[in-house]
């Protein structure tokens, strides 16, 4: 009984120590010629790159990244003092031996104890041999730009090649499936567009082909992404496909926008982190934009998420400061109907933009003294002068409160025939209504006073007018 006991009290210590061993991280390095040199273990999150720990190696060019707990799936970099640095998998298996040299880390990378990271090494090269292979034949391609024989058999080596990649890929998904592997290479896969046979009676073949890619991938675009899985996050992967969707796959039309946000922040509202990482993405994408009618997306994130209680991460004082911003924002979205002004003019007279009747209405608020104003207000003044007023008319804004001021600038220049007004005790608010900031600001109206531009500069406004005047001249020619 005492034996009994003996062992069977040796075996709860080997399996509790493996427990302790097998919760922990271990990755044993080697780079075979760097001495004593202090390399760093990173991780990809999002687009970005963090350092998790840090060692020296010693005059072996060996070291040990180590800690006490299971790292954080997902990608991971060693990076050398030169900032070369490669690519591991920290998935299920965690203590695990790296070898390599600084002349080609890739091609002398050695893996011993996963087998997922071999894996990776092998999917590595591979890859890189057939991107080689890929550009040499687009290189060859360019030779024969007359040529069609030549030209057809090396496309057709290219599907050739296309279709090795498919098939390497496919088998490495199967063979780690579930795994950090399969699932990171599965999410690479773009979707196969169908093909579709056109009816013969069509005009633009092209067209509804074109439509018809982009229907099946803006559908099909998030098929391998499990919006559950956090390990994404921890990989190059997941922030690229988001970024490219939202720019490149989607027109960028703020409602169609705006509808797929709804679509793709629905997918990841059961992983708290991926919804943190999705909602944080496009508020300071569309935040940051720099594309006019872009603020209409801010806005439907701010009313639809942020402003309500599907975010907790903001504190009162910014929820407040986001609030007042988009109630700016919200008056003057391009679409949208302006807001009407009533404004005292230099006869002390009252001029209403709603009784404005011309095609096109800017309203323009400046400044005199303003030194953008200075090139701006001239530009738009001989712009008001090249259309009849029944095609475009300007509502000019004088922001401050000095009549004399603005009355001499208006004398000085002869800008009497246009609608000069001004609001000396802001009774229209229109600082709020049309976010004036800064001047000039310039918005442009279409006869029912809907906004069409805004804040654009007197270059666009030139060349919209042209466009739509244009337009109607052919119209009219025909």
């Amino acid at each position: 009984m005492k034996n009994l006991y003996t062992i069977l009290t040796g075996l709860l210590l080997v399996f509790a120590w493996n427990a302790l061993f097998s919760q922990s991280y271990k990755i044993d390095v080697k780079i075979s010629d760097l001495k004593e040199k202090e390399i760093y273990l990173g991780y990809y999150f999002g687009d970005k790159t963090y350092v998790k720990d840090t060692i020296q190696l010693d005059e072996n060019g060996k070291g040990t990244f180590q800690g006490d707990s299971l790292l954080d799936q997902g990608v991971y970099i060693v990076v050398l003092p030169s900032k070369n640095y490669f690519d591991i998998l920290i998935g299920e298996d965690q203590q695990f031996y790296v070898e390599t040299n600084s002349d080609d880390l890739i091609n002398n990378l050695k893996i011993k104890g996963s087998e997922e990271n071999s894996s990776f090494k092998d999917f590595q090269k591979f890859m890189m041999e057939k991107q080689k292979e890929s550009t040499n034949l687009q290189e060859e391609i360019k030779k024969y730009n007359e040529d069609s024989d030549s030209i057809e058999m090396l496309e057709n080596r290219l599907k050739v090649l296309s279709e090795e990649v498919k098939t390497n890929w496919d088998r490495i998904i199967a063979e780690n499936e579930g795994k950090l592997l399969g699932v990171i290479i599965n999410a690479m896969k773009n979707p196969e567009v169908p093909e579709i046979e056109v009816p013969e009676n069509i005009e633009n073949k092209d067209s509804v082909r074109w439509f018809h890619s982009y229907n099946y991938n803006r559908q099909h675009y998030w098929d391998n992404i499990n919006f559950s899985d956090e390990r994404f996050l921890r990989t190059p992967i997941f922030h690229n496909k988001l970024e490219a969707f939202f720019t490149r796959i989607l027109i960028q039309n703020p409602d169609t926008l705006t509808h797929y946000i709804d679509k793709v922040v629905s997918k990841s509202e059961n992983n708290r982190e991926m919804y943190q990482y999705v909602l944080r993405y496009l508020f300071n994408t569309y935040s940051q934009s720099n594309i006019m009618g872009m603020d209409k997306v801010l806005v439907h994130l701010a009313d639809n998420y942020y402003l309500t209680d599907k975010v907790d991460w903001y504190d009162e004082e910014t929820s407040e400061k986001l609030k007042e911003h988009i109630a700016k924002l919200r008056f003057n979205l391009v679409g949208n109907y302006a807001q009407d002004l009533k404004m005292e003019t230099f006869n002390e007279e009252y001029a209403r933009l709603y009784d404005i009747k011309a095609k096109y209405t800017v309203v323009y608020f400046f400044e005199p003294d303003c030194g953008h104003c200075k090139k701006v207000t001239p530009k738009v003044y001989e712009l008001h002068q090249e259309y009849d007023r029944s095609e475009f008319e300007v509502l000019a804004v004088y922001t401050q409160t000095d009549k004399e001021e603005w009355t001499d600038y208006i004398a000085n220049n002869e800008y009497e025939d246009w609608i000069n007004v001004w609001d000396p005790y802001n009774l229209t608010n229109f600082r709020f209504f049309y976010n004036v900031y800064s001047t000039p600001t310039i918005y442009l109206l279409d006869e029912d006073k809907k906004i069409i531009a805004k804040r654009i500069g007197h270059e666009t406004l030139k060349n919209i007018l042209d466009i739509e005047f244009g337009r109607k001249k052919i119209h009219e020619n025909n």
